[in-house]
């Protein structure tokens, strides 16, 4: 029952966004502002944004362990550690209407700061 609901609320969702996404896309083209490119930008990006979050969520959750055994293995350096936290758990959980307009770059992982990659030694 309950996984009837989902499939249906996702099915809906879906058709939504492949419905709404070439106005949206149309009305960016030309450059004007238009409720509906907005409706369907936002129907877009929730409908990415799901399997997208869902990878990205699992992919800290394991970083966050890994990085534990990292610097307990490594003899407690932090720096160590904080080169697979950066990495895993930084970057973009979300897919925004501004990444489908590609206006700013999806980053999937992180990038660690010179002082975690031990650039600052």
């Amino acid at each position: 029952m309950m996984k009837s609901i989902v499939l249906r609320s996702v099915s809906v969702m879906v058709v939504l966004a492949v419905w709404l996404a070439p106005v949206a896309w149309a009305q960016e083209a030309s450059g004007s502002e238009s409720p509906a490119a907005d409706i369907g930008l936002g129907v877009a990006s929730f409908v990415c944004s799901v399997p997208y979050g869902a990878a990205k969520v699992s992919l800290a959750i394991v970083g966050g362990v890994v990085g534990g055994f990292t610097y307990i293995l490594s003899g407690l350096d932090k720096r160590a550690a904080e080169s697979v936290w950066y990495t895993t758990m930084d970057g973009d959980y979300l897919v925004t209407p501004d990444h489908l307009r590609g206006k700013k770059d999806l980053r999937f992982t992180g990038v660690p700061p010179d002082s975690a990659r031990g650039g600052g030694r």
